[in-house]
C-alpha cells in the first residue's frame, strides 16, 4: 500500500496506462479513503513499473548552444584538408585550372570577370563565373604547391557549404540537429570528393542552402513583405545561378513551396478565433507571402541580366535546356528503376538506415509536440525532397545518375536526403525509436552495402538456389543478432549503451567508407612531382615551349604553366620550332602580370613529350645550343624530357 506522495520517482511523473494497458489478469486498482487521505493500491506489475528507470535522450549535453557551435565550425574545417595531403589532378580539373590561370592573367579586375564569363566555344554548358574566379584567386597564393593552390577553391567552398548546412539546420531544429547534419556530411564520400575537384560544386549548393535560410527567417520573423533576410535570399539565388546554372530553378522551386506552406502555417492559429478575422489574416498572409516571392523572382533576373548582358555579351539560358525534355523523361525505361535505386543505395552510403527512419519521423508527423515551427521545417523537408527527387529522376538522361564532379540534381538530391538522414538520427536521440527499430535500421544498411562484395566473391557458377539459400542465411543471422541484443538489454543502462553503440558504428563506418574512397596518388602525379622538383632549382626562363607529337594532357599544360607564374608557355611541334626564337618571337604580346624582363634568365626551356624530333642541326647552325635540364621521366607511358636552349655566348657567360 503506497501513498500518492511515493508515486513519483526522480521527480518525474509515472506515466498513467488504461485498464487495457494492464491486462486483462491485471487487478484493478483500488482507492479508499481513510482519514481523509487518498490511499491507492498497487498490484505487482504497477510496482515494477515504477521501479524502471525513465526513459531519457541520449547525450543531452547536445542541447547546448555553447557546446555545439564550435563542434560545428571544426567540423567544417577539418575533414576538408585531406585534400592538401597528395592531391591528385585530372584531366578536368586540370582544364579548369588553366581557364583560372587565363583569368589571373588579366589586367583588370572588369577584364577578370568579363573573361570568367565567357565560356569556350567547345563547351556545351554555361559559364560558372564566380567559380572560375573563385579558382584563380586561389592560384595567386604562392605558399602552396600549384596543385594545392588549384583545389584551394574547392576546399574552402566545401568549408562555406558546411557553414551554411548548419545555419540552415539550425533554424529548422535547432543546435543539436545542426550538429547532427554537420557531422554526417563532413566524413562522407561525396562530401570528401567535393573538396578535390573542379569546378567547386560546394560552392552553388552553399548559395542554395544560403537562399533556403533567408526565405526561412523572413518567413519566421515579424517584419513587413521585405526585410534583409529576403533580400539575401535573393541575392544567394543570383551567386546560385552565377556559380551552379540550372540549380538555381530547382532552389525557386523549393522557394515557391516554402511560400505555400507559409500560407498553410495560419490554419491552426486561426481556427481559434473568429472566422472573419481568420479570413482577413489568410488574405494578409498570402498577400506578403506571394508579394515576398515575386520580388524575389523579380531581382533574381534583373541581377542574373545584368551580369550576362556586361560580361557575357547576352542573355545565356542554357542551363534551363533540361526542361525541354523533362517530360519524356518521367516514365521509366530500360531498368532506369534498377538504376536509379543503385545510386541511391550507394550515394547514401551508412544514411541508408537514417534515410529510412527519418522517413518514418516524417510519416508520423515529426516530434510528440509539434509546434509552430517544427511544422514549418517539417514541410520544407518535405518540399525540398519532392522537388529534388522530381528534378533528378527527370533529367537522369542528361547526367545518367553521377553526382561526382558535377553541378546539379544529384548533388542536390543529396543535400535533401542528408538532412532527412539527420532528421532520423534526431529521433535516435529523442528516444523516438526503439532499440528494434533502429537496429534493423542499422543490420539492414549494413546487408546492402556488403552484398556488392560478397556476390563478387562467389564463383560465377553459383546457382539462384545457392544465392537463394545464402540471403536466407544471412536474414536469419541478422534477425538472431537482433533477438539476442534485444534479449541482452532489456534494462534501460544497456538500452541506451547499445542505441550508443549503434550510432556510433554508423558515424564511424560512413567516415571510414568516405576516407577509403579517396583517390590515391597515381605514378603520372609522382614522375610530375620529380621532374618538377628538377626543374625549379634552376633561374626561371624566358619562355617555355612544350613540343609534342600529338595534342597534350591538359595536367601537362597546367603543370608548366603553374611551374614558372607569368612565363609564357608555347606548344609547338618540331617543324614549328625551327623559325622559332627563344627571346624575340616567343611572346607576341607580353602580359603585364609577366615577370620583370631583369628576373628572368636569358634562356629556353623546351619540354618534350613523346619522342619528337628536335632541329638540333639547324640550331648549331644558327649558333644555339640545347643541353639536358632535367632527367628523363614517363608521363602517359611516354618520356618526358626537358632541355636548356641558350646562344653560346650566353652559355660562356654563364658559366
Amino acid at each position: 500500500m503506497i501513498g500518492n506522495e511515493t508515486g513519483e520517482r526522480g521527480g518525474v511523473s509515472p506515466p498513467v496506462h488504461s485498464q487495457q494497458d494492464r491486462g486483462a489478469d491485471a487487478a484493478p486498482l483500488a482507492k479508499m479513503s481513510h482519514g481523509g487521505t487518498a490511499v491507492e493500491l498497487v498490484n505487482d506489475a504497477r510496482l515494477k513499473e515504477l521501479a524502471r528507470e525513465p526513459v531519457r535522450e541520449l547525450f543531452l549535453v547536445a542541447r547546448r548552444d555553447a557546446v555545439m557551435q564550435p563542434l560545428v565550425v571544426l567540423l567544417a574545417f577539418l575533414p576538408g584538408l585531406l585534400v592538401f595531403w597528395n592531391p591528385s589532378l585530372d584531366e578536368a580539373t586540370s582544364q579548369q585550372g588553366l581557364r583560372a590561370l587565363d583569368v589571373g592573367a588579366s589586367q583588370t579586375a572588369w577584364d577578370w570577370m568579363a573573361t570568367a564569363s565567357q565560356e569556350p566555344s567547345t563547351s556545351h554548358s554555361p559559364a560558372k563565373p564566380l567559380a572560375t574566379l573563385l579558382t584563380a584567386l586561389g592560384l595567386k597564393l604562392e605558399l602552396l604547391a600549384p596543385e594545392s593552390r588549384l583545389l584551394l577553391a574547392s576546399y574552402v567552398s566545401s568549408v562555406f557549404l558546411l557553414l551554411c548546412l548548419g545555419g540552415l539546420a539550425k533554424k529548422v531544429g535547432g543546435s543539436r540537429f545542426a550538429m547532427l547534419v554537420v557531422l554526417l556530411a563532413c566524413g562522407h564520400r561525396e562530401f570528401l570528393a567535393l573538396s578535390g575537384g573542379l569546378p567547386p560544386v560546394a560552392l552553388s549548393l552553399a548559395f542554395a542552402v544560403l537562399s533556403f535560410r533567408g526565405m526561412l527567417a523572413h518567413q519566421s520573423a515579424d517584419d513587413p513583405w521585405v526585410s534583409w533576410p529576403l533580400v539575401g535570399s535573393l541575392f544567394a539565388l543570383a551567386a546560385c545561378w552565377l556559380s551552379g546554372g540550372e540549380l538555381a530553378i530547382g532552389v525557386w522551386g523549393v522557394l515557391c513551396v516554402q511560400s505555400l506552406v507559409g500560407c498553410r502555417e495560419i490554419a491552426s492559429v486561426g481556427a481559434r478565433t473568429q472566422w472573419r478575422r481568420w479570413i482577413s489574416r489568410s488574405l494578409a498572409q498570402v498577400a506578403m507571402n506571394l508579394l515576398g516571392l515575386l520580388f524575389v523572382t523579380t531581382v533574381w533576373l534583373v541581377v542574373v541580366s545584368a551580369w550576362q548582358f556586361a560580361f557575357s555579351g547576352g542573355l545565356d539560358f542554357r542551363g534551363v535546356a533540361w526542361s525541354s525534355s523533362a517530360i519524356p523523361g518521367m516514365w521509366p525505361t530500360e531498368s532506369r528503376g534498377t538504376l536509379a535505386a543503385q545510386f541511391l543505395f550507394n550515394v547514401s552510403g551508412m544514411w541508408l538506415g537514417l534515410i529510412l527512419l527519418g522517413a518514418m519521423k516524417l510519416a508520423r508527423g515529426g516530434s510528440q509536440k509539434p509546434d509552430e515551427a517544427d511544422a514549418r521545417g517539417r514541410w520544407f523537408l518535405v518540399g525540398w525532397l519532392g522537388i529534388a527527387g522530381a528534378a533528378w529522376w527527370t533529367t537522369w538522361s542528361a547526367h545518367g545518375g553521377v553526382f561526382m564532379n558535377s553541378v546539379g540534381w544529384p548533388s542536390f538530391l543529396l543535400l535533401s536526403l542528408l538532412f532527412l538522414a539527420a532528421w532520423g538520427l534526431e529521433g535516435v536521440f529523442l528516444r523516438e525509436f526503439g532499440l528494434a527499430s533502429v537496429l534493423t535500421a542499422v543490420f539492414v544498411t549494413i546487408g546492402v552495402l556488403s552484398m556488392p562484395f560478397w556476390l563478387s566473391r562467389m564463383p560465377s557458377s553459383a546457382s539462384s538456389q545457392s544465392l537463394t539459400f545464402g540471403c536466407l542465411l544471412a536474414a536469419g543471422a541478422v534477425l538472431a543478432g537482433a533477438w539476442l541484443i534485444r534479449r541482452v538489454a532489456e534494462t534501460e543502462p544497456r538500452r541506451r549503451a547499445a542505441l550508443v553503440a549503434c550510432v556510433t558504428l554508423v558515424i564511424v563506418m560512413d567516415i571510414v567508407y568516405g576516407l577509403r574512397s579517396r583517390p590515391h596518388l597515381a605514378d603520372d602525379e609522382r614522375e610530375l612531382r620529380a621532374f618538377r622538383r628538377q626543374l625549379v632549382q634552376d633561374a626561371p626562363p624566358s619562355v617555355c615551349w612544350l613540343v609534342t607529337e600529338d595534342q597534350s594532357p591538359a595536367r601537362l599544360r597546367f603543370f608548366l604553366r603553374s611551374l614558372w607564374p607569368g612565363v609564357e608557355v608555347r606548344e609547338a611541334r618540331s617543324e614549328e620550332l625551327v623559325s622559332a626564337d627563344p627571346w624575340n618571337n616567343a611572346v607576341a604580346e607580353p602580359r603585364p602580370s609577366a615577370m620583370p624582363t631583369e628576373l628572368k634568365g636569358s634562356f629556353a626551356i623546351v619540354v618534350t613529350w613523346g619522342s619528337p624530333r628536335l632541329p638540333t642541326e639547324e640550331w648549331r647552325r644558327r649558333g644555339q645550343m640545347l643541353t639536358q635540364s632535367a632527367a628523363p621521366h614517363f608521363f602517359q607511358g611516354r618520356p618526358l624530357k626537358a632541355y636548356r636552349w641558350t646562344l653560346r655566348s650566353s652559355s660562356a657567360r654563364t658559366r
